[in-house]
């Protein structure tokens, strides 16, 4: 359950804001006499960073992958399509928190008599989120500027894009700062405050996408360490569902969370996400996440002897049914219908504008206790930045990666496989399914792992394909919804001609990075495009 809502105060009475647009990266400010006096001014200060933390609605970056395409037609963007514009790129709102973070580290040693705790608590916080916003920035757009000190005007006019490898260098000592300077856990009074296992966690995420196994593995196992996470519904008493629900808000899954309070800042996640009738059609799965959920026993669909194509939901992952929701499910008094034909009504494939264009509909967060129509649009569910089944299949892969076959590998993903019921993965009994002979059996298990256990959460599928050095395969198909074949006024589902329902991107290497923002280029001629724009 969460416990208090951290962070409005310290907006409304500083007036900072994450997400100004800003022209030119700013000059210091709050740097008057009424200011930087007291502790409670670098708490507030502090504090105002955490709304720069990832939306709860970056579910919608799921499109930016294989996974899914948007429901809502006009709110699919460019990159969706496979258009990287440099007119659509924007880093200056990031660039507002980091200046921001700046301005603290320089300040805070003007306040007197500050606890030394106290004191590095802000400290570790300020850290984190200055390096988990260059995360973001290298990981999007590779060579970005780095500062890390307030900017007079002389400074503004002569900055350049530093080497991605160097900016790294720096973030990852940035991590070190706050894991050293941050509490395990804080008091109740303040829940969502970023921690030790939080620092940690992120910095092993950072490891990971760059390859760095045992900084990744490090990392991870001090987070597992702490012994103050573990999984939700751990022992499989058929919970698992409810991780995605604001039940769950508050347990000891979540690692970081981004806090959401109805009445305050509430979130329409449900009613943009719900089906059309009771929302407006959300994000639609593709046939091709789908298919990525093994069968019960552990068998890929491809090797199955237990899948049967014309009833595909049976005898399944039940992490399928918690992510898709598919014809015949009741869900807020509703049979859902997806038929393409008038008799399946508002929910049928291009039966209504925002209707289902693969035949599924996402259900991973449609909290049953939440009604789309009223609630939905104002609801406190939190967003989660990590939870603790990303670190320990960040573990597994990085120790895979290692050390072939390595058995604490095994156990780590075999942790987030066995609390939904799935058999654990191993390479002693080639008979079973679950049998994995080479490193690279392994490898793939895991990464599969990744794809369905965060199924349509925080674009991260669009991030994993990029670190595999396989997007390019993976974004040059086409994207498909369900089979179906009509026959007069009648409609067979999951059989007949698979339907297109996306285009291949036409992706290209150079795509691995996004454009640096033109409208950066345009106001400061020392910054350069990136290859390929």
């Amino acid at each position: 359950m969460k416990k208090n809502f951290l962070y409005i105060a310290a907006a409304a009475v500083l007036g900072f804001s994450s997400c100004v647009e800003l022209d030119r990266y700013p000059l210091e400010e709050l740097s008057d006499a009424s200011f930087w006096k007291s502790p409670t001014d670098a708490e507030m200060a502090v504090s105002d960073l955490y709304p720069s933390l990832p939306s709860i609605y970056d579910v919608d970056d799921a499109i930016n992958s294989d996974d899914a395409v948007h429901g809502i037609k006009w709110a699919a963007g460019n990159v969706s399509k496979g258009i990287y514009d440099p007119l659509d790129m924007s880093w200056s709102g990031t660039y507002a928190v980091i200046r921001q973070a700046n301005l603290i580290l320089s300040k805070i040693d003007d306040i007197p008599n500050y606890n030394q705790e106290e004191k590095n608590k802000v400290l570790g916080q300020t850290y984190f989120f200055r390096a988990f916003h260059y995360f973001d920035l290298i990981r999007t757009f590779g060579d970005v500027p780095y500062i890390d000190k307030p900017l007079t005007l002389a400074d503004q006019e002569s900055i350049t894009r530093a080497p991605r490898a160097e900016v790294y260098t720096k973030m990852m000592a940035d991590f070190d700062k706050a894991i050293e300077y941050l509490p395990v856990t804080w008091d109740g009074s303040n829940y969502g405050r970023i921690t030790k296992g939080a620092a940690l966690a992120m910095k092993a995420r950072a490891a990971l996408y760059y390859g760095e196994w045992q900084v990744a593995a490090d990392n991870a196992k001090k987070c597992m360490d702490l012994g103050v996470y573990e999984l939700y519904d751990k022992d499989n008493t058929g919970k698992y569902a409810e991780l995605f629900w604001e039940v769950s808000d508050g347990c000891d899954e979540f690692i970081c969370v981004r806090q959401y309070e109805a009445g305050i800042n509430g979130s329409y996640l449900i009613g943009w996400d719900a089906f059309p009738t009771l929302g407006w059609g959300g994000i639609n799965p593709t046939q091709s996440l789908v298919d990525a959920f093994e069968d019960i026993e552990g068998a890929p669909i491809a090797k199955s002897a237990l899948y049967d194509s014309t009833n595909p939901f049976a005898n399944r992952d039940p992490r399928l049914e918690v992510n898709v929701l598919h014809d015949g499910e009741v869900m807020y008094g509703q049979t859902i219908k997806v038929a393409p034909l008038p008799s399946s009504g508002n929910t049928g494939i291009g039966q209504h504008g925002d209707a289902t264009a693969t035949g599924y509909y996402q259900q991973k967060w449609l909290d049953p206790s939440i009604y789309p129509l009223t609630d939905g649009w104002d609801m406190g569910k939190d967003g989660v930045v990590i939870r603790y089944a990303e670190v320990l299949l960040t573990y597994a892969e990085a120790k895979n990666e290692l050390s072939a076959l390595d058995a604490t590998a095994f156990d780590a993903v075999n942790q987030v496989r066995s609390r939904v019921g799935m058999p654990a993965l191993q390479n002693t009994d080639a008979s079973k399914p679950t049998y994995c002979a080479t490193q690279d059996d392994l490898r793939q298990r895991i990464r599969n792992e990744w794809r369905v256990e965060f199924a349509l959460e925080g674009g991260k599928r669009q991030w994993d394909i990029r670190r595999w050095g396989i997007a390019m395969d993976v974004m040059n198909k086409p994207r498909y919804g369900l089979k179906y074949e009509i026959n007069g006024d009648e409609c067979i589902l999951y059989q007949g001609s698979q339907q297109a329902v996306g285009e291949a991107t036409a992706y290209k290497e150079h795509n691995y990075v996004y454009p640096v923002p033109q409208k950066e280029i345009d106001l400061n001629p020392n910054l350069t495009q990136n290859p390929g724009y």
